[in-house]
């Protein structure tokens, strides 16, 4: 494991350089740095499951960063906008930001809303799906504001025109750093405007009507699959690099990782000219190298299909033999061919975006197969071949933007068994993979005093069950596992017996792998690898420095008995005298691509859905002549094995006016109030607990009878026999038709009598006694003014609650009669005090509190002196205003009581803080390292002979994230003989003009005689760099006369000065 400083290291290396009687070297030696993932580097499977769910969740919390996708994955969103039109809560709009960058495509098909895929029939009206990526026309984005009503155009359907209302509508923005803002949310919403462009960023803006009927609950949780980045490919002569406009999509790993490393925005950025891209050209078709899956095995297989030109997917229909088998073997990222009845091939080589298996509930299955292509043909049950490919190595998921670039980088390469080199001054990478051996290593090839080591391995590095933790694209890249177990050889049935019966397991996690086979391969490698790992270490001699890490050498070594070994490079270290460090283990074939068995066909369970409701069945109408009721009404049945709670009858007449809308709890509704002679459409629909309304019956039928009313009754034909219980209510009642005579004696209690009813003319003389009064129930209302006189009052029962405010004046308070306990708290106020009549003799301890003083009140000649301690300041009460100047010196601060809040912004710098180990924000806004450094040299010949070189400039070095302002010290050292005219010089707008070095000498001449080590040190600040330059380039150059045999430049750069 390299260090996170692995980008930042400097690869230089001085090597046997003699010292003259007037220099001696020192030497600055670093190791070969590699980021060597490979078989044995595998990632432990810890948190893929958080990971997962982490991926495909909807957040809304502020801050963080978009992540960057490979290839392709569902992925979750970051909610950026959320608002309502005008407060109106029933349209909501929201952006679902998906990913930074340009992505190849967002695949609308693909989405769902809270699990569930748009064609799902709870989304009854339907909706709309538009692109950036068609200009006009359907599919392309929508225009319109949404506020409103919107069209129906069917349950799971989708709408044509991109100027229409619709119940939901998405618009799918891919990131280009040209596109403009949503035009739907600038026509919908105030606070969207033209200039919401979110240039870089793929998103999803979207529309949600909600109505009572109450399809959406809260804010829809959007999943969708999106194609990723659009990323350099050096094996493309039409590809530029840094003209993303040449770019294409690809899922190969090492192209993905070759795009993240030199990326300044999320990567690492590093300049392709200090990049060997032939060896990620390599490693790209090492990636895409076709292998076979168990299912086809090289051998074309039957399959009947459909599909119509223009579309980007086939359908499998289900009443071919084991049609779900077939659709199944067909794994998303994996290449097909099909052929036609005629053995033409109509599909060549074209890679699987996605597959689908849906079923509404008692409906038939769909098999459907999604391709990166078109059919130019229309295909009905086409019987043909089809034919599937495995690539070795894929990249399809999500980094994380917020984690670091070593991590990202180590995730990326183990991805693909990478191996991360720095080769001669260039970054290379190479797949761990089959090969033959590059190098002999001999017993003169090991210093034999330092020994030889070598270690067989052990039983806690051995494993005899593998599982890889990866996510699964053909289950909607959820959290899945491949197993891969020993073949053991003493016992064939159990793959414990060669380690004594015990169980070895080791747990690895692929988080950017989605195709099982895949997966397999990878454990299969770390199992064999486990199981075969002698390593041998030694120190090697100077010429070990050739190796790379990854290198297939044979070792032959006669003390151990060792004879063309083959192994491989597993680390190398260069130590301060020259000699290597050199870890090889045994070469043994992990990487052949074996095929394993089927990934067996998951069961599909056809469940009952809360939204799969069936409309009413057998709808009837009885007019009045044949309704034992003797009016017209409408009946049906209940529909068998879908539950409904209540139903929706909608009658219109002949001109499709409507004339009824109501909601009924039973199985049929009456129609009495219908004109007769009429015809009528009625529509009948089914609807269950959670509000789902199902598609309705319809029935046309026509009124010819009208029903039974008064006039068609005969006089006195209703007997007391004919009514039934409870059905003479009080509208049945005429007025007065009620007499005493027919009211039965206590007939009439409480609950019969309303309210108000009984009035002053209901009530008999003296009927009303004081038994009948009930307490409390006669108010002053009750009482004629002046009929209380003083016998009529008790002792005592004039109390305060009976005195009306001001009543009693001082005329009616005898003197001295008030004494303390007859004040009430608070009574007397500042009104009430004469002036200076309260000194300090009327004031009790601890009286007054803040809410008594009127502010300004206290000036200092009322505070005596030191009367006022800590006790008698309220919290926060001192502020600045209150202190003179210089009255707070340390002494009157306590310990630990200054925090962030008192410091003022830009008071503190860097050299106040201890430890500090983070980066610093540099002039550009970006953050750059507290310090970098770089260093060049130079010699003049092999020996170091007198030698006279040519005038002109040398040791050119860059040196970049440099803060503006930042302190530099460069230290200039070389074996000169008679020189004129050496300057040190810098540049800020990449070489275009030079700076003479400060704080050292300049225009160096000398006349030595003889060559002697001389050491010049400059030290200035970094100025003038541009807003957005961040890069000095240094160099020595000589005018008129150039003698030396070494030269070098060391330059440190502060930035936090």
């Amino acid at each position: 494991m390299v260090s996170p400083t692995f980008f930042q290291k400097i690869k230089w290396f001085i090597s046997a350089i003699k010292a003259t009687k007037a220099f001696k070297a020192v030497k600055i030696i670093s190791a070969i740095v590699t980021l060597t993932v490979g078989v044995k580097s595998f990632m432990m499977a810890r948190q893929m499951l958080a990971k997962g769910q982490d991926i495909l969740a909807n957040k809304t919390s502020a801050g963080g960063k978009l992540p960057i996708i490979y290839g392709t994955r569902r992925v979750g969103t970051q909610i950026i906008y959320m608002d309502t039109n005008d407060n109106d809560s029933r349209d909501l709009y929201v952006v679902y930001a998906l990913a930074v960058g340009e992505c190849e495509e967002i695949i609308g098909r693909s989405i769902e809303l809270d699990g569930n895929p748009l064609t799902d029939s709870r989304f009854r009206d339907g909706g709309y799906i538009g692109s950036d990526k068609i200009s006009s026309g359907s599919g392309s984005l929508n225009t319109v504001s949404q506020n409103g009503t919107g069209i129906d155009v069917g349950s799971g359907q989708f709408g044509t025109s991109p100027t229409s209302k619709y119940r939901y509508v998405f618009n799918l923005h891919h990131g280009a750093a040209s596109q403009t803002a949503d035009p739907m949310l600038v026509a919908s919403m105030s606070n969207w405007t033209t200039s919401h462009r979110l240039d870089g960023v793929c998103y999803i803006a979207a529309h949600y009507g909600f109505d009572k009927e109450g399809m959406w609950s809260g804010v829809p949780q959007l999943t969708v699959q999106v194609k990723g980045k659009k990323v350099f490919d050096p094996r493309d002569a039409g590809q530029t690099f840094g003209n993303v406009s040449t770019y294409e999509w690809s899922d190969n790993p090492a192209l993905c990782f070759l795009d993240y490393i030199t990326n300044d925005e999320y990567g690492k950025g590093l300049p392709i000219a200090k990049v060997n891209t032939s060896t990620f050209s390599t490693a790209a078709n090492t990636a895409d190298t076709l292998v076979d899956n168990p299912y086809y095995n090289g051998s074309a297989q039957t399959i009947t299909f459909s599909g119509n030109s223009g579309n980007s997917f086939i359908s499998l229909p289900v009443s071919q033999t084991n049609a779900g088998l077939r659709w199944w073997q067909n794994k998303v990222g994996e290449s097909i061919t099909v052929t036609d009845s005629g053995g033409n091939v109509i599909l060549n080589n074209v890679q699987i975006t996605g597959v689908q298996r849906s079923q509404n509930y008692d409906d038939v299955v769909s098999l459907i197969i999604f391709i990166n292509a078109t059919l130019s043909s229309n295909f009905t049950n086409e019987t043909g071949t089809i034919l599937a490919k495995v690539r070795r190595f894929h990249c399809n998921g999500v980094i994380d933007a917020n984690k670091n670039v070593m991590d990202n980088a180590k995730e990326l390469l183990t991805n693909m068994r990478g191996i991360f080199l720095y080769v001669d001054g260039k970054y290379e990478l190479e797949i761990e993979d089959t090969g033959s051996s590059t190098f002999s290593i001999t017993d003169n090839h090991v210093i034999a005093e330092a020994g030889i080591a070598v270690d067989y391995g052990n039983k806690d590095q051995k494993a005899n069950k593998v599982i890889i933790e990866f996510f699964n694209a053909n289950k909607k890249y959820e959290l899945d596992t491949a197993i891969v177990l020993h073949s053991a050889t003493t016992d064939a049935n159990d793959f414990t017996s060669d380690d004594g019966g015990e169980e070895l397991e080791v747990k690895a996690e692929f988080s950017l792998v989605s195709d099982p086979y895949i997966a397999h391969n990878m454990g299969k490698a770390i199992l064999t690898r486990s199981r075969n790992q002698t390593t041998i270490q030694f120190l090697g001699t100077p010429e070990m420095y050739k190796l790379n890490v990854g290198d297939i050498v044979d070792f032959t070594y006669a003390g151990l008995g060792f004879s063309g070994k083959i192994c491989r490079v597993e680390a190398l270290e260069l130590q301060s005298d020259g000699l290597v460090s050199v870890s090889l283990i045994e070469y043994f074939d992990v990487y052949t691509w074996e095929v394993p068995a089927q990934e067996p066909l998951e069961d599909h369970a056809n469940l009952p859905s809360a939204f799969a409701v069936k409309p009413p069945t057998g709808l009837s109408f009885t007019d009045s002549n044949a309704s034992s009721t003797g009016r017209p009404f409408l009946s049906w049945n209940e529909p068998t094995d879908f539950p409904d709670y209540q139903y929706r009858v909608n009658i219109v007449d002949s001109s499709s006016n409507q004339v009824s809308n109501k909601i009924v709890d039973v199985e049929n509704c009456d129609l009495f109030f219908l004109p007769v002679n009429a015809n009528y459409v009625a529509s009948v629909s089914s609807i269950n607990v959670l509000g789902t309304e199902s598609s309705p019956a319809t029935l046309t039928f026509t009124v010819g009878n009208a029903p039974i009313i008064t006039n068609d009754l005969q006089d006195a034909i209703i007997t007391e026999l004919k009514i039934g219980a409870d059905a003479v209510t009080n509208a049945k009642i005429a007025v007065d038709a009620i007499q005493g005579d027919v009211i039965a004696a206590g007939a009439i209690t409480t609950n019969k009598i309303g309210s108000d009813a009984v009035t002053t003319a209901k009530l008999a003389n003296d009927s009303v006694t004081s038994d009948i009064i009930a307490a409390n129930a006669i108010t002053s209302t009750e009482i004629t003014d002046g009929s209380i006189s003083t016998p009529k009052l008790a002792t005592g029962a004039v109390t305060t609650g009976k005195l009306a405010a001001g009543s009693v004046t001082s005329n009616e308070i005898a003197a001295n009669t008030i004494v303390a306990g007859d004040i009430a708290a608070g009574t007397i106020t500042a009104d009430e005090l004469a002036a200076n009549s309260v000194t300090s003799a009327k004031i009790a301890a601890n009286t007054i509190t803040a809410s008594d003083i009127a502010s300004n009140t206290i000036t200092a000649t009322e505070i005596a002196a030191g009367a006022i301690a800590t006790d008698q300041l309220a919290a926060g009460a001192v502020v600045a205003s209150k202190i003179t100047s210089g009255t707070i010196t340390a002494l009157q601060i306590a310990s630990n009581t200054i925090t962030g809040t008192q410091i003022n912004a830009d008071t503190l710098n860097v050299k106040h803080f201890a430890n500090v180990s983070a980066d610093i924000v540099s002039h550009t806004g970006s953050t750059v390292p507290l310090s970098v450094f770089g260093s060049a040299f130079q010699r003049g010949s092999t020996d170091f002979t007198t030698q006279t070189t040519s005038t002109g400039n040398f040791l050119p070095l860059a040196i970049s994230n440099v803060r503006n302002n930042a302190k530099y010290q460069a230290i200039f050292t070389g074996v000169l003989g008679d020189n004129t005219g050496i300057f040190v010089e810098y540049s800020v707008d990449g070489g275009s003009t030079f700076i003479e070095a400060a704080g050292g000498i300049q225009d160096i001449d000398m006349d030595a005689g003889t060559f002697r080590t001389y050491v010049f040190v400059y030290n200035g600040t970094i100025t003038g760099l541009g807003a957005s330059a961040t890069t000095t380039n240094w160099r020595i150059r000589f005018v008129t006369k150039h003698r030396s045999t070494y030269l070098s430049l060391y330059v440190f750069i502060d930035n936090t000065q």
